[in-house]
């Protein structure tokens, strides 16, 4: 489990205990967004140089309307020197979320457009073996030549003829050669 990861599962459980899953989904999604669309506010939040005092006080001016539950958790991000993890925490932290609402990201990336029969099986394996509901996105690219590339939550399942030949390559490349001499 990543940093991101545990500091997501402390928060979820933190937000859980309150009925305010949602709520603080929103907050630290938005706050997330912030800080990359404000090169000022991820500077204020991660610079070494800003007094870690400036940084609690900053953020709790600018967190006064928020969810205490957010609040507090970026008092201990400052603390710990970990604020610039905070987009990768409210990833994981939505990720969370939809776990325990039975649901999971599945990302598909193929060389054509996938067909409506492919598709259909796809999500009724991934269903039958997670038991969750799962939120597909597609992507086309043709550099993948064929086949497809899964990734959901951490996985990835390359299964591309791309990726197949690079595997190729790479054995190639590191096999021995023996050098003789033919009779």
């Amino acid at each position: 489990m990543s940093v991101a990861s545990t500091y997501a599962q402390a928060l979820y459980e933190s937000a859980s205990d309150r009925s305010a899953v949602a709520e603080v989904a929103t907050q630290v999604a938005d706050l997330a967004g912030a800080m990359a669309e404000i090169p000022q506010l991820e500077d204020l939040l991660t610079n070494p140089e800003i007094d870690t005092r400036q940084k609690k006080a900053a953020t709790t001016a600018m967190l006064a309307d928020a969810n205490p539950i957010v609040r507090n958790f970026m008092q201990v991000l400052i603390d710990r020197g970990r604020a610039g993890l905070l987009p990768e925490i409210a990833v994981a932290y939505a990720e969370r979320v939809e776990r325990a609402e039975g649901k999971v990201k599945l990302h598909v990336t193929t060389a054509v457009p996938m067909p409506d029969d492919l598709r259909t099986r796809l999500l009724d394996r991934v269903r039958a073996e997670t038991g969750l509901e799962v939120i597909l996105t597609e992507e086309v690219d043709p550099t993948i030549v064929g086949g497809l590339v899964l990734k959901t939550e951490g996985s990835l399942l390359d299964a591309s003829v791309r990726e197949r030949l690079s595997e190729m390559r790479r054995s190639l490349t590191a096999a021995p050669v023996e050098a003789g001499v033919d009779e």
